[in-house]
């Protein structure tokens, strides 16, 4: 009996590594209007973040339904797999709680269901890291304690470009998102208990990247022989001279990178970056 690791979209597990182990990553839906796209699969971010930019409301979006997780969890319990199913934070989606009444509606799989409060790439390092335990030979009950305990060490930090898609999703006032404009701030935010919060700010991307820097060391958190996710939305350059700055700093096992999808671009709006690790 094998081991089937099931994320949802929002977790952004880069396709190279979903692709690799085998991961069934479970597509959330966005909305412009009447109109409806599956996250990852019907747009590309660039052609997504047009729309973004055009669109004079925020997109919004919907969860993964019970019914396709039920679908995917039969479907993989029919072919004699367990299941462990690894999702962003019950607090920002409504995505694991799906999962959870898919679980609940098959009474007797071997169907496990986390909630790793956390978003992005940070939850998907998880999903990764659970793979990769499972191709060890670990057991899905030790590989889903091991996920819970690695859960509470995750650290989210991601740097916005710009304060105008939190203002157009109602979390910032427009003077100040046309103030952040006016001065060039940019929002460091990270997650606690499972929501995002702000963490830092600074003026200037090549600034903040530098403050995300301080902030790590600060922290006391040592990234030597770890691994550290990095990821963005179409910036390519910020991404690379985080991890030259990262590199400087610290002795770091792998980066894993990739990009954000269209369920993050939402509300973190293009050239943002992040990066995500275990301490």
């Amino acid at each position: 009996m094998g081991i089937k690791i099931v994320t949802d979209s929002i977790c952004d597990v880069p396709k190279n590594y979903a692709d690799r182990y085998g991961i069934r990553v479970m597509p959330l839906t966005v909305h412009f209007g009447n109109i409806s796209y599956v996250d990852g699969i019907d747009l590309t971010l660039e052609e997504f973040l047009e729309k973004l930019e055009k669109a004079e409301a925020l997109p919004t979006t919907s969860q993964v339904t019970p019914g396709d997780f039920f679908e995917a969890y039969k479907e993989e319990i029919a072919a004699g797999n367990k299941v462990i199913s690894i999702h962003a934070s019950s607090h920002l989606s409504g995505t694991y709680n799906s999962a959870v009444i898919a679980k609940e509606q098959m009474a007797g799989a071997d169907i496990h269901v986390i909630d790793t409060m956390g978003i992005s790439l940070g939850a998907g390092l998880l999903a990764i890291k659970a793979v990769r335990l499972a191709e060890e030979g670990m057991e899905a009950e030790d590989i889903v304690k091991q996920i819970e305990v690695s859960k509470q060490k995750m650290k989210y930090i991601l740097v916005l470009d710009t304060l105008k898609y939190l203002q157009k999703g109602g979390r910032i006032s427009l003077s100040a998102a046309m103030l952040g404009s006016i001065l060039s701030i940019k929002p460091i935010l990270t997650v606690v208990n499972g929501k995002l919060e702000l963490f830092e700010k600074a003026r200037g991307m090549k600034k903040a990247i530098s403050a995300v820097v301080s902030k790590i060391k600060e922290g006391g958190w040592s990234l030597d022989g770890k691994v550290v996710g990095i990821n963005h939305i179409t910036n390519l350059e910020s991404r690379d001279i985080l991890e030259e700055q990262l590199r400087k700093e610290f002795n770091i096992k792998e980066f894993i990178r990739g990009e954000a999808g269209s369920v993050i671009a939402t509300h973190g709006g293009p050239c943002a970056v992040a990066v995500h690790f275990e301490v």
